[in-house]
């Protein structure tokens, strides 16, 4: 009987555990994609190079590597999280996860063109990682707020998920047409919205801290 009552503690101890490891991984994720850049400044242009052109010179591979799987790791930690703070379960959201990994190791596996003329499978494979990497979280977020929503317990975390996931979109939008509008920033709109889908990820992580409480 003692044993039935506490596990849904331990799950709650357990949840907090994840957020806060899950905020470590993405300040991790952060800093090595900040020393990137500023190692890499004279090489790569931060508004009109891609982040995949990092991988190209130098230290840049490993760190853009290392910086991926930052990012994969947080959101396999925030996602057991959730679990064990008894956020709603949807199997939508579960695939759409899924997904955003695979879309992470895509991106890490298969390199970019370095080139705009340069027109390779693996290119193509990159980009396809890319749109999964800035479509399925934010409409697992989108699906996930909508869910939290009707509970009033959860309504104002909701709230907010649902507006970094809109944020994302809307900046995964701007980059995909810069891919056909070449006077576009290409680079710094691929930069934003990674900084909003960190920001979300950021979210996802406080609002498993919170309902650990």
């Amino acid at each position: 009987m003692t044993s039935r009552r506490s596990a849904p503690s331990v799950d709650v101890a357990r949840a907090d555990l994840f957020a806060r490891l899950a905020l470590a991984l993405l300040g991790g994720a952060l800093l090595v994609t900040s020393y990137m850049t500023a190692l890499l400044s004279g090489q790569v242009d931060p508004v009109t190079d891609p982040v995949s052109d990092y991988a190209f010179h130098g230290a840049g591979g490993p760190l853009f590597v290392v910086a991926v799987l930052l990012l994969l790791l947080s959101g396999l930690v925030i996602r057991a999280g959730m679990n064990g703070a008894r956020m709603p379960r949807h199997r939508a959201i579960s695939v759409l996860f899924g997904l955003w990994y695979a879309g992470l190791l895509i991106c890490v596996v298969f390199p970019g063109d370095q080139l705009v003329t340069d027109q390779t499978l693996s290119g193509h494979l990159h980009r396809l990682g890319g749109a999964m990497l800035f479509t399925c979280l934010p409409l697992a977020c989108w699906i996930l707020a909508r869910s939290l929503l009707p509970d009033p317990r959860w309504a104002g975390v909701a709230a907010w998920i649902r507006r970094f996931a809109v944020t994302v979109l809307s900046c995964a939008t701007m980059f995909g047409v810069a891919q056909l509008v070449p006077w576009l920033p290409k680079g710094l709109l691929e930069r934003v919205a990674l900084g909003a889908e960190l920001a979300l990820l950021v979210a996802l992580a406080l609002a498993v801290r919170r309902a650990a409480r």
